[in-house]
Parts: C-alpha cells; sequence; structure tokens
C-alpha cells in the first residue's frame, strides 16, 4: 500500500517523520508536482520558512513511474469531469481543482494509491469520483505510533501546535481521538 501525500500534508507531516518519503516502512509517496509547489509558492516560502532544511528528504516517484496508458486515460477523464462541472455531492458546488490536483488524483487512481490530504475539494473528488477514502495527516501519525515507527514526545507537540498556527484543517474527530488516547495527552492543534 502506498500513500500519495499532496503539498499540506508534506508540509504538515516532515518536521515530524523527516524520512517518511526514504523509509519504505512509512509508505509515503509524492510527485514531483507537489515538491515544485512548496519550494516555488510564494506562499509556502514565508509561511513554512523550515521547508528548505528538508528538501533532500522530500523524494519524488519517477516520472517513468507515474506516467502510463492508464495514467493518461484517467488523467483525460478527470479533465473532462472537471471541465464538464461535475458537483460536488458534499458541497453543492462544481469541483474547482488545479491542475496539480487533477495530476494527484489521476496518479492515486491509476496506481491505486491512497491520498493523505487536507483539501477538502481534493478529498471529495477522489471519494466521490474513485471511492478511494482520504487518511488524515493525523490518522498517519496515528498509525506510526501505533506500529511503533513513532515515539510521540514534546518536541512534536510544537509542530501540531504549528498546524493549528499555520491555519491548517481541522483534523478528524476520530483520528484526535485516537491520537488522545495512543499519545496519552491532549491533541494541540486544530
Amino acid at each position: 500500500m502506498h500513500i500519495l501525500c499532496d503539498t499540506c500534508s508534506v508540509l504538515m507531516l516532515i518536521r515530524i517523520v523527516p524520512d517518511m518519503f526514504i523509509d519504505e516502512k512509512y509508505e509515503c509517496v509524492t510527485t514531483n508536482d507537489v515538491i515544485h509547489e512548496i519550494y516555488r509558492t510564494t506562499r509556502f516560502k514565508s509561511k513554512y520558512p523550515w521547508r528548505d532544511k528538508y528538501k533532500d528528504k522530500i523524494k519524488a516517484i519517477p516520472e517513468s513511474k507515474i506516467i502510463n496508458g492508464k495514467y493518461l486515460i484517467t488523467y483525460k477523464v478527470i479533465q473532462s469531469i472537471i471541465q464538464r462541472g461535475t458537483i460536488n455531492t458534499e458541497t453543492d458546488k462544481v469541483f474547482d481543482l488545479s491542475r496539480v490536483d487533477q495530476k494527484i488524483a489521476a496518479c492515486v487512481a491509476s496506481h491505486d494509491y491512497y491520498i493523505t490530504t487536507v483539501d477538502k475539494g481534493l478529498k471529495d473528488f477522489i471519494f466521490q469520483q474513485f471511492d478511494k477514502p482520504n487518511m488524515s495527516p493525523l490518522y498517519l501519525l496515528n498509525k506510526w505510533i501505533n506500529m511503533g515507527f513513532l515515539v510521540w514526545n514534546e518536541n512534536f507537540r510544537t509542530v501540531l501546535e504549528d498546524w493549528d498556527k499555520c491555519k491548517e484543517a481541522p483534523q478528524p474527530l476520530n483520528d484526535i481521538e485516537e491520537f488522545e488516547r495512543i499519545a496519552g495527552c491532549k491533541y494541540p492543534g486544530p
């Protein structure tokens, strides 16, 4: 099982688990588009000034492993769904995915990956169109703690507090409750 991390998920998790893309046990992958967004988007530069410290830790799936016949067909289908003005049944609004989000969705669907994202539109799209549930960043942290890959400590607490300060999306209530149960402390984030 591989979990494709989008931009915000990478930025939320990389400081806690710097080896998440290097060590196979974490099962995390990302794309070059996500890496480009992290390092070329002005708002990420000012919001996450520490991100340069992790540049050598964020490894992308090689394009040659992503782009195949199934991916290309899936990407064209996604473009068509977006152009048709398909309605998000959760919001009753038209899906409006960026080009990068469309490519992420195509990668998830065509390679049978799971997704971790805090982007509600992307999460809804992948679930409604491809029946792929989202794993929140906090869900992944809980999983890694439960598997013994990560031992919770107070240094990580400041990272979670930063999620709140940076106005990251709130994590699901069931993941917060699980975190509090396994970490033995109150969840400090949004």
